[in-house]
Parts: C-alpha cells; structure tokens; sequence
C-alpha cells in the first residue's frame, strides 16, 4: 500500500523506539490504529462506489439495448 520494504519499516520502529518516550507509545499506536482504520474504510468505500458505477453503466447499456428493441418492433 505505502511501498515500504519491511526493513525501512523496523528502522522507522527502532527510531520510534528511541526518540519517542515509552508512555506515549500507546497513545500513538491507538492514534495509528485509528488512522489506519479509517483508510481501510476510506479504499473500501472507493471500491464499492467503482464496483456501483460499473453495475450503472452496464445497466444504462441494457436499458440503451431494450429501448433499440422495443423501437425496431
């Protein structure tokens, strides 16, 4: 998703570890928790709504193709 190798991501936690003082590390993992769980949501709405506008445009062909049919008898 982020395009990090796993060895770039122990190296942000080793610097976390270090520079951030340890009874603040929980607050910062919940604040990341959330965030990461709002961008989860996030895609998942932006997949739905692609997978909605591809039902809508196959629906408006039928309805193109119907209307030919009805049109031509």
């Amino acid at each position: 998703m982020f395009d990090i190798s796993f060895s770039e991501l122990l190296i942000v936690i080793f610097t976390a570890i270090l520079f951030i003082p340890s009874k603040n590390i929980p607050t910062i993992a919940r604040a990341f928790g959330k965030m990461l769980k709002k961008s989860k949501s996030f895609m998942a709405d932006i997949k739905e709504e692609i997978e909605r506008e591809g039902k809508f445009k196959e629906l408006k062909k039928i309805q193109k193709e119907i209307k030919k049919r009805s049109n031509k008898s």
